[in-house]
């Protein structure tokens, strides 16, 4: 907004910008070949509300200036824009804002979003949420920060029937009321809330009967014990702790997920709460990125409740050091879930170590592997290749349903060599192995043909298996 001034003083709004005032201007016209004047200004007046969405607000009031048929076309624009970064500039933007609502037609609100800081505002803030519910919002996106005193959102905001993508951003305890229905609302985005009441949060997760995406980003329970999420048609959740390196008191709540209808899930963060999926039939895919802080039996117990949660997936990227958590507890890996429905699983923590147990016992329990990526490559102690050591017990997917394996970062060294000439000596069904060279180790012409010689040398289960250099 550095290049923005909001001029509205007496009973009209104008508008300037800091360079130097508009003139009021008409259209250029032009003409056809049958003489008939043709220009943007006789166009439909839905056709020109249309145009004046793509526009920020303050441009679309400007275009009262061009024409007297464009005087009043802004005030029913159906997307409001607000958004304040400059402190210098907040009473001609507070004053702005006014005055765009108050103006505003009869017309309905398709997208309202709100972007500044409180202070002392509460009430006026209010009030222009409130309009845009009255309006029939349908995209609603508020970002508020900075509040001095008491702040509750509008009650009309938690049974607004039109909303059907929400989006808070609240660094404050949200106050739920005590009604809430959205009966429309599709997309859920929470970000920085902090929920302090048990039975308003429960209610409100609990009453979203057409929610399809929910994504919690760095919320926080305080003094919850339980958190029940039960959304019938949920279809996508996601849940981004990364920021959150430790707990409040009071914070160590369990997230409880119904996932009927479950199909995507994603969680990022340091496992510093108890998650629980239950009737996740329908999941898809899953990533799980868990940041190493400390390594505990704690959270070991939680990463093993998490993969039960997740056992249905499909498709699944871990991207989390589970070896070292789950060397905490070893008892974890004899009732590790098998994961029967998964065809892609796809491994993105340093090197993968095939002498890993718990990396075993995850294809153990994987017999319908089709796709097996390691996106930071891959290695095995040499000590392994000189025993002839094999797979053992050997995997059910290697005999009978791996098609594809892909290894990422390789960089020369004998110990990802070993690990290489063991996969293709013991998945029986390979297709093909798709090997993606470090930039240092494909620069080396000499060394990247010897390493290809070797590979076509080594024992592969069928012959006709491709390898293939990136």
């Amino acid at each position: 907004m550095s290049d923005k001034v909001w001029d509205v003083s007496g009973g009209t709004m104008t508008t300037s910008l800091i360079q130097e005032p508009q003139k009021k201007q008409k259209l250029n016209e032009e003409e056809d070949i049958d003489g008939n004047s043709k220009n943007i200004g006789n166009l439909p007046e839905e056709l020109l509300r249309h145009i004046l969405s793509f526009l920020p607000i303050e441009d679309a009031v400007r275009t009262s200036l061009l024409c007297k048929r464009w005087e009043h076309l802004w005030t029913s624009t159906p997307n409001l824009d607000f958004e304040l970064y400059e402190p210098a500039k907040r009473t001609l933007f507070m004053n702005f804002v006014e005055r765009v609502l108050c103006l505003r037609d009869f017309s309905d609100i398709k997208l309202f979003c709100l972007c500044c800081d409180v202070l002392r505002d509460a009430s006026r803030i209010n009030t222009w949420i409130c309009t845009a519910v009255k309006h029939n919002v349908q995209v609603l996106y508020i970002e508020l920060d900075n509040f001095e005193g008491v702040f509750s959102l509008p009650s009309c905001l938690f049974t607004c029937k039109t909303v059907t993508r929400l989006h808070l951003n609240l660094t404050h305890i949200l106050k739920l009321s005590p009604t809430i229905c959205f009966s429309n609302l599709k997309v859920l985005t929470i970000e920085n809330v902090t929920f302090s009441n048990e039975y308003l949060t429960q209610q409100f997760f609990s009453s979203l009967p057409v929610l399809e995406e929910l994504q919690l980003h760095e919320c926080k329970w305080v003094g919850l014990k339980v958190v029940s999420i039960s959304a019938p048609k949920l279809h996508s959740l996601t849940i981004d702790e990364s920021k959150m390196f430790r707990l409040s008191h009071g914070d160590a709540c369990q997230v409880m997920v119904f996932g009927d209808s479950l199909q995507q899930i994603y969680y990022s963060g340091f496992l510093l709460r108890d998650y629980c999926l239950s009737k996740s039939f329908s999941l898809e895919e899953a990533e799980i990125h868990i940041f190493r802080h400390k390594t505990s039996k704690k959270i070991a117990y939680r990463m093993h409740k998490l993969l039960i949660g997740i056992s249905n997936a499909k498709f699944l990227t871990l991207i989390c050091d589970i070896v070292e958590y789950l060397k905490c507890s070893a008892e974890l890996l004899l009732h590790m879930p098998i994961f029967n429905n998964l065809i892609s699983l796809t491994w993105d923590w340093n090197q993968a170590d095939l002498d890993s147990v718990a990396i075993l016992k995850i294809l153990q329990k994987s017999p319908c592997l089709k796709i097996l990526t390691f996106i930071s490559g891959i290695t095995l102690s040499s000590d392994h290749e000189k025993d002839d050591w094999i797979l053992e017990p050997m995997p059910p997917c290697f005999l009978s349903h791996l098609k594809r394996i892909e290894v990422g970062s390789y960089d020369g060294d004998e110990e990802e060599l070993y690990a290489l000439k063991i996969l293709l000596k013991n998945a029986a069904v390979l297709d093909e192995i798709i090997i993606t060279c470090s930039e240092h180790f494909a620069g080396n012409l000499e060394k990247l043909e010897n390493f290809y010689k070797q590979l076509i040398e080594f024992p592969r289960g069928p012959r006709n298996c491709k390898i293939v250099l990136e």
